[in-house]
């Protein structure tokens, strides 16, 4: 067992590694873009968001002939389509679609938001982000060069004030940062819906929202299917203004509903680097945590661990320099070791409770 947990690790430290190479890769030629650009926002129950979102996309420096938002509300039962309205009455731009008594879930609605619109380039966020006056432009800039059909761009917590707040902005920081080196090796794996674009026609050629019933993954999946149709069309924008900012969660149980969701779609991956990547870090923290518990009756077991553990506390912690420095985060460097202990609970409880238990989104309870 000893020997195969070790072998994990050599893999281990060896995508790290890959990952920390992508990351310094991701470097794009920025031209000025002359493309019609959509934003695309599907919203539900977002009423505390509508007037701080519209006021974020209105002062975008994009040329005001070039670009237009749409918002696809999805059955909200708060007041957010009356707040949408009353924007609209202000700002033509603003154009408004509703889903129909049959069209539920976020991929639908920006199904729907991306056919009815008439531009080249769909750029999408959520209502609870925010970004600077330049994010429409610097995402647009990054299909000059025509290879390009799809941009992943970063995204962080605004604030971290509480220790909670702290680890699950480190944490976070982690998932982007290794969505990014892997676009940067060229072997794409995830990424996050609150700040990506992409060109229409690759959209309608490859998505299959239409025929896939999964409650979350309109940016993995989306991302896998362009990964598979055009190769090497895939870019990370490592441009500190292309941030987009949300907020973490205040709870636990809100931390953990939301990682459940997230969880539950890995068993529909069917992207060969994405499958093996999440099995290696489950099995890496899974080996970590058997060594821990065998090593109260074998002092091997113990040795092994504290070697392993911090082989995976330097490589980690190396991965995170260049991108804590990106972030201007540099504070949350001395978190590292405080999430290295908690992350083999953390993940094994995820992966277990993602395939016994239900979790909500805005008011929807799904099924296991």
């Amino acid at each position: 067992m000893i020997l195969f947990i070790e072998v994990i690790f050599v893999f281990y430290v060896l995508m790290i590694f890959l990952f920390m190479i992508g990351w310094q890769k991701n470097k794009i030629e920025l031209s000025p873009s002359i493309y019609r650009v959509s934003v695309v926002i599907a919203i539900r129950n977002e009423q505390d968001n509508i007037k701080r979102l519209i006021k974020n996309l209105k002062s975008q420096d994009y040329d005001r002939d070039l670009y237009d938002v749409i918002i696809i509300d999805d059955h909200s039962e708060d007041n957010s389509w009356d707040l949408l309205y009353n924007e609209k009455l202000d700002w033509p731009k603003l154009k408004l679609l509703s889903m129909n008594d049959d069209e539920y879930g976020k991929k639908r609605a920006i199904l729907k938001g991306v056919k009815f619109s008439d531009s080249e380039i769909i750029i999408t966020t959520d209502a609870d982000c925010f970004f600077s006056s330049n994010w429409i432009t610097l995402m647009s800039s990054s299909f000059s060069d025509k290879k390009i059909n799809f941009v992943s761009g970063p995204v962080s917590f605004k604030e971290s004030s509480t220790i909670f707040s702290k680890i699950q902005d480190l944490e976070f920081l982690s998932l982007v940062a290794s969505g990014a080196g892997a676009i940067g090796i060229n072997r794409p794996i995830f990424c996050n819906g609150a700040n990506m674009a992409y060109r229409k026609k690759v959209f309608m050629q490859v998505n299959d929202y239409s025929k896939n019933n999964i409650s979350s993954g309109d940016d993995v999946f989306l991302l896998h299917m362009v990964k598979k149709f055009y190769p090497g069309s895939i870019v990370f924008l490592r441009k500190y203004k292309a941030i987009v900012f949300t907020k973490p969660l205040l709870r636990f149980k809100q931390f953990l509903n939301q990682r459940i969701r997230w969880a539950s779609k890995s068993i529909d991956y069917k992207d060969f680097d994405a499958i093996v990547v999440s099995l290696l870090v489950l099995f890496v923290n899974i080996s970590l945590l058997l060594l821990l518990v065998f090593s109260c009756f074998d002092e091997t077991c113990l040795n092994v661990f504290i070697v392993l553990f911090c082989v995976k506390l330097m490589i980690d912690f190396l991965f995170f320099l260049p991108v804590l420095n990106f972030f201007k985060k540099q504070g949350l460097i001395k978190w590292v070791l405080p999430v290295q202990i908690l992350y083999p609970f953390y993940i094994t409880l995820i992966v277990l409770t993602s395939n016994i238990f239900s979790f909500s989104w805005k008011g929807r309870v799904k099924n296991k």
